[in-house]
């Protein structure tokens, strides 16, 4: 339910029309708080985190759990998309660390979070800026609000996916 009331706000933000987010809503009771994976210097990383939040100039937000980073990318073009995939799928092959994440023809939604320790590590935030690196060299365009449908996508391959990150018994 706080999911889809802030995807609705975030909706609401961007279009100017209240009509989604009920009066009573407040934004501020539902202010997310970072919760970083165990192990994770915390003193060193929420300066970086702040750095990459909307609310500081960046474009990135937390999800409701505040245990994940996530936005979106648009570009001109399908190949435009799929090019910042293939060069963040790169950066993630060489740090052994993966997004969650979805396309849908010019849009990518990204979400950096760690699952094992779960929360939000260095990993993520480095992962964080590598995207908007590799997005500003591929021509990204001005952001806009993420779908709702798109992060959906995102969050139900991450439920049937299973835990990822836990190396396999044999």
């Amino acid at each position: 339910m706080l999911n889809t009331l802030r995807c609705q706000l975030r909706t609401h933000t961007a279009r100017s029309t209240l009509t989604a987010v009920p009066r009573n809503f407040d934004m501020a009771m539902h202010t997310q708080q970072p919760r970083f994976s165990a192990g994770t210097d915390e003193a060193a990383a929420t300066p970086r985190l702040n750095s990459l939040l909307t609310s500081e100039g960046g474009r990135w937000t937390l999800t409701n759990d505040g245990e994940a980073l996530e936005r979106s990318f648009k570009f001109k073009t399908f190949a435009k998309a799929w090019d910042f995939m293939t060069g963040v799928s790169l950066s993630c092959k060489t740090r052994n660390h993966h997004p969650e994440w979805s396309n849908v023809y010019n849009t990518t939604f990204v979400r950096w979070t760690t699952h094992n320790p779960k929360g939000l590590s260095q990993k993520d935030l480095e992962m964080a800026d590598i995207c908007d690196a590799i997005a500003r060299d591929f021509g990204e365009l001005e952001p806009e609000p993420v779908s709702c449908d798109l992060r959906d996508v995102a969050g139900k391959a991450t439920v049937s996916a299973g835990d990822c990150c836990v190396p396999k018994k044999s």
